[in-house]
């Protein structure tokens, strides 16, 4: 019996992190209950990472992440693999958004990047990622 209301929990749960309506519940009830445990999840990432929200229209494409994959371990899980989603669905302007990634996992030391209509140097140091204005001036 036990076993069995913990797989019907699990499935409604599951429908509800999607956006989905489980079998004999209201629609509409559903769908808020489903935005705001997307929204919980979102919270949760842009909290460890603030630089999400650097990203181009992040609370429409955060929300369409969580609601398009299933909860994670931790926000953290939900952070790195929300990091890979924007990798494999990019936007116009993302590239220089990645490259935080990639000073922050370590991959890359050092880079030049234009983020939120600024460039700044960034790099890591101590576990940390450090950012600078730039100094660079493009020539016209």
């Amino acid at each position: 019996m036990r076993d069995e209301l913990a797989a019907r929990m699990a499935d409604v749960v599951g429908h509800l992190l999607r956006g989905r309506t489980p079998d004999g519940f209201d629609e509409m009830r559903t769908k808020q209950t489903a935005r705001i445990l997307a929204w919980k999840r979102v919270n949760a990432m842009t909290h460890l990472r603030p630089e999400i929200r650097m990203l181009p229209e992040w609370r429409t494409r955060t929300t369409e992440f969580v609601m398009a994959t299933t909860s994670g371990q931790s926000a953290d899980w939900d952070a790195q693999m929300f990091v890979e989603w924007v990798r494999d669905h990019p936007y116009p302007g993302d590239d220089d958004w990645v490259v935080l990634d990639d000073i922050r996992s370590g991959r890359r030391r050092l880079a030049r990047v234009r983020v939120t209509g600024h460039t700044h140097l960034i790099w890591h140091y101590r576990r940390r990622v450090h950012s600078f204005p730039s100094l660079y001036v493009p020539s016209t």
